[in-house]
């Protein structure tokens, strides 16, 4: 009992609970630091738990240190003999005291942490840092778990027929939370190949690079509907959050539903709403049912992007309209086809003007609705409005920030404005969006022509053929990134293997009618776009620099048929101008104007027509408009060479900006 009383007089007497709280209070802020320089630079998790070690290692130490110096700011002289003597204390020997001193103390501590430096440091410089995430996933556990794929809703409906109901719930509700900031939201086009998969939603989770999926069904009987919804954790399998709505059948009600599941579930992921947010999702677009059906069923039809079904799509949104001429997106989705029908399928270019009349009327019926901005953007695209296109895109996303759509179209327009960096950010953010689409095969456009071409093969291999794209999109694709590459030989042959399989696709004869006027086979280029031409009279088909017609009057005039190859590229020239003084933007019209004037011997008015497209942006892909021979008549002009380096130059520094912001974001 004298020992314990004595021991407790001696941790007293010694400060050792005070040097046991000063201990415990810095070890605290010293692992703070190493946490926050853990997360910091990347390193692994063990980091942190190796500093704790080093911690508790010292401990012991530091308290002998205190008992032996006695306390706190003491030296701790020898008493004398005589003294020592005379007490009952124990005394540490001399070689404890040499050793247990604050100053070895401090050393200790400085050199562990100095080991802990050494070890993170070479963790780093030899490449161990944490696997950085793919280009475009989450890079975060949070970012990971409010990224969310909503898979098809079940058609639990007794009447097959309203199966077009439940996949129109099903991309609402995914519209519903795409408005969300906070939220990663997987397109449509992505998930619809999930209907009747046999993947585990782990697997599913892990193709799309999301943490949370969500499932649902819907029932529609007589006057009522059932709707379930349910939030999933893709990697446990564990539900996050489910519920069931019963409600009278009414638009009231079906919108109401769709805006409570997409509030839970935001809740549920402690994501973030604006005020903005909370009205757009609050939006009641419609209170007619009928009309409703009629505008899910167009929506349907529009997206399968057929001719046929284009014509079925408008039919629809007219009908919608006659019964709620107020209803904005019925009004966006008739501008869409209207654009579509001059994109894909031959009507003059007085349609986009009707699409732009049309897109500006669903915005002013609902200024708060992505919808009407993207129209309205795709209208000013086929009119080659390139700003006015950016624009509005830009407006699109602002409402519905997920919108891979628009996303993709903005990296359009940057990259028709030659700013391929800002292009980039926007084709990764719309593969991300939608990993089936074409956003990987733009991003690998991008990589060909700043002239990461290792970069752009990995990705055409890994992902853009592989991708859900149609096997002629993924040729098309092909031919890009060979020729951008400057490898016309091996975009030939991409393109002899198409020749058979894809001879009726106006769209990939007109890639193969760019590829062999690049390498001089301009008998087969002009069979393949006289081909195209019949197949799709009056189409207007844009592939790489060029419209069909031009490449077709080129090759004319090379191939005995001069006059008329003339006259197609006069007849062309004219409807550049025409476009130009309506407001038409895009750069590379004035590139292609002062090719055609190149190839008609107008050297100088060629000359000054680029210039001027370089003033406004124009940023030619040198590999490739070096081997194209319809600028050949000017291309040692000293003004074109200064042009072509100095494009090179910018080039190079835009492939630098995204190697430094890509080694930034732990992408390479």
């Amino acid at each position: 009992m004298n020992r314990v009383k004595q021991l407790i007089h001696e941790v007293h007497r010694r400060s050792l609970w005070q040097v046991l709280g000063i201990y415990v209070v810095g070890g605290w802020v010293v692992f703070e630091v190493v946490q926050t320089a853990t997360e910091g630079l990347g390193l692994p998790q063990w980091f942190p738990a190796f500093a704790a070690l080093l911690l508790l290692i010292g401990l012991p130490v530091v308290l002998a240190t205190a008992f032996v110096q006695e306390g706190i700011g003491t030296t701790a002289e020898p008493r004398s003999v005589e003294v020592a003597a005379s007490t009952d204390e124990p005394q540490p020997a001399s070689g404890a005291r040499t050793l247990f001193t604050w100053r070895n103390a401090i050393l200790g501590g400085g050199g562990a942490f100095a080991l802990w430096g050494v070890v993170a440091a070479g963790w780093m410089l030899l490449g161990g840092t944490v696997a950085a995430p793919e280009q475009g996933e989450a890079g975060t556990e949070d970012d990971l778990a409010r990224a969310i794929a909503v898979l098809p809703f079940a058609n639990l409906s007794t009447d097959e027929e309203n199966a077009f109901f439940a996949d129109g719930i099903h991309e609402d509700i995914l519209t519903q939370l795409s408005k969300v900031a906070d939220l990663t939201v997987i397109s449509r086009t992505s998930v619809l190949t999930y209907r009747e998969s046999s993947k585990t939603l782990r697997e599913i989770g892990d193709e799309l690079g999301v943490g949370s999926i969500v499932e649902g069904s819907v029932r529609r009987s007589g006057d009522d509907v059932r709707i379930t919804a349910q939030l999933i954790d893709a990697e446990t399998d564990q539900h996050i959050w489910a519920d069931n709505f019963d409600r009278g059948l009414t638009a009231a009600n079906v919108f109401g539903i769709q805006t409570e599941i997409a509030r839970q579930i935001a809740a549920a992921l402690r994501a973030t709403l604006s005020a903005e947010e909370e009205t757009r999702i609050a939006h009641v677009p419609t209170t007619d049912l009928s009309a409703y059906d009629l505008y899910i069923r167009g929506r349907e039809a529009y997206q399968r992007y057929v001719a046929d079904d284009n014509e079925e799509a408008i039919r629809l949104f007219r009908e919608a309209i006659s019964i709620d001429s107020g209803y904005a997106e019925p009004w966006a989705g008739l501008a869409d086809a209207y654009s579509q029908r001059v994109q894909f399928f031959g009507y003059p270019i007085e349609w986009a003007d009707s699409a732009e009349a049309l897109a500006r009327y669903a915005i002013e019926l609902n200024p708060e609705a992505a919808p009407g901005f993207k129209a309205l953007a795709l209208s000013a695209s086929m009119r080659g409005r390139t700003r006015a296109a950016l624009e509005a895109n830009l407006e699109a996303i602002a409402r519905d920030p997920n919108h891979h759509a628009a996303a993709n179209n903005a990296g359009f327009a940057y990259f028709s404005l030659g700013r391929y960096d800002e292009a980039i950010r926007w084709y990764k953010r719309s593969a991300r969006l939608n990993p089936g689409s074409f956003g990987a095969a733009n991003t690998m456009t991008v990589y060909a022509l700043v002239g990461d071409e290792d970069i752009a093969r990995r990705m055409y291999a890994e992902r853009v053929n592989r991708e859900s794209l149609a096997p002629v999109r993924r040729v098309n694709f092909g031919i890009i990134l060979e020729l951008y590459a400057r490898n016309p030989s091996a975009a030939l042959r991409r393109a002899d293997a198409g020749r058979t399989e894809f001879s009726d696709i106006p769209l990939f004869l007109a890639f193969d009618a760019a590829v062999r006027t690049a390498v001089g086979d301009l008998e087969g280029a002009r069979e393949s776009a006289e081909r195209a031409f019949e197949l799709s009279p009056g189409a207007s088909l844009r592939v790489l620099y060029y419209d069909l017609q031009t490449y077709l009057g080129y090759a004319m005039m090379r191939t005995g048929a001069e006059a008329e190859g003339r006259a197609l590229l006069a007849d062309r020239g004219v409807s550049i101008r025409s476009q130009l003084a309506a407001g038409a933007d895009r750069p590379s019209f004035l590139w292609e104007l002062a090719s055609i004037h190149a190839a008609l011997g107008e050297s100088e008015e060629a000359v000054r027509l680029a210039t001027q497209a370089r003033d406004l942006g124009f940023q030619p892909a040198v590999g490739y408009v070096e081997i194209e021979p319809m600028m050949e008549s000017v291309r040692d002009d000293p003004r074109i060479v200064a042009m072509f380096e100095d494009s090179r130059r910018e080039i190079e520094e835009q492939r630098r900006r995204i190697e430094a912001e890509e080694i930034a974001a732990g992408e390479r």
